[in-house]
């Protein structure tokens, strides 16, 4: 029996413009130009011989047809979404979009991204560097790299590694020191920490044995990247993983203040939408896993 449908890309174009109740926001989610769009609903509407939305001066809205069948498209496609969604996430080749923070995806993945590429050239991994927790399913991504205690509301988060501390900083801070330098002496420097993880240094001192525990107060930055800079300038001692700070080491930008460390709640981990990794994101997560044994 042969179906008398409308094609794909119009149904897709009008449902964009209809729940965004605009045709050039439908044209940004879509990748393609208002133009486009609007040649897309008109050929529906001809198709169905109805109108589908009221065009005002700057601004459209669905008519009753146009809203019911938005309704239905919507619900339509998405149980399309969910119907090749298995085999989307069973094929070991195609695109792997990744959220990843901009301070670890620079320092750390980017570097790193021609290893895996090789080992999987069938996969082309598209990160995409962003400050905000993006909506996974929403925005179209398959998985985020995102650092924390594991604990995001809606995903599945799986670990890739979890912080084990040291203290470093730039050369010219401890100019004239002999290193490694006793606890004692590195508590008593300018410190710095990142604000979401203030007990860190706490958690150092303690596991290092220090008296002078209870008694930090190091200075707190928004984030890992402003507590790096704030290190890399000469201005504190911040503690960080050595995966982190390998690179600046051997460039002599940071000295390593003693290899006492401490190992952390928080770390890098691989998040998903979804309850099951897909090949794609396991093939990645394994990867990453394998690099971060190796600090290089």
């Amino acid at each position: 029996m042969s179906r008398r449908l409308p094609s794909l890309n119009q149904l897709r174009a009008f449902e964009a413009a209809a729940r965004h109740q605009s045709i050039k926001d439908g044209a940004d989610e879509l990748c393609v130009t208002p133009a486009a769009v609007g040649h897309q609903i008109r050929a529906l509407e001809s198709f169905l011989e109805v109108p589908l939305f009221h065009r005002g001066v700057r601004q459209i809205t669905l008519t009753e047809q146009g809203r019911q069948l938005a309704e239905d498209v919507g619900d339509a496609l998405d149980r399309i979404e969910a119907a090749v969604a298995p085999a989307l996430n069973n094929s070991l080749s195609g695109t792997l979009k990744i959220s990843v923070a901009p301070f670890f995806g620079n320092r750390w993945l980017l570097p790193r991204l021609e290893q895996f590429s090789a080992q999987h050239p069938e996969i082309d991994v598209q990160p995409v560097l962003s400050f905000d927790y993006v909506d996974l399913a929403k925005d179209g991504f398959d998985a985020a790299v995102r650092y924390g205690d594991g604990t995001w509301d809606g995903t599945t988060a799986e670990l890739v590694f979890r912080d084990t501390l040291r203290p470093v900083c730039a050369p010219q801070l401890v100019e004239g020191c002999t290193l490694p330098l006793a606890p004692d002496d590195i508590l008593s420097l300018p410190l710095a920490s990142a604000k979401n993880w203030p007990d860190d240094w706490t958690a150092w001192a303690e596991a290092t044995g220090s008296a002078l525990a209870q008694d930090l107060a190091p200075h707190q930055y928004e984030s890992r990247a402003f507590m790096f800079d704030s290190a890399l300038s000469g201005q504190a001692v911040i503690l960080a993983d050595p995966r982190m700070t390998s690179a600046d080491e051997r460039a002599g930008r940071l000295v390593c203040l003693t290899e006492r460390s401490v190992q952390r709640s928080q770390g890098i981990h691989i998040v998903t939408a979804t309850s099951e990794m897909g090949r794609k994101v396991r093939a990645f997560a394994d990867w990453m896993r394998a690099e971060a044994q190796v600090v290089q």
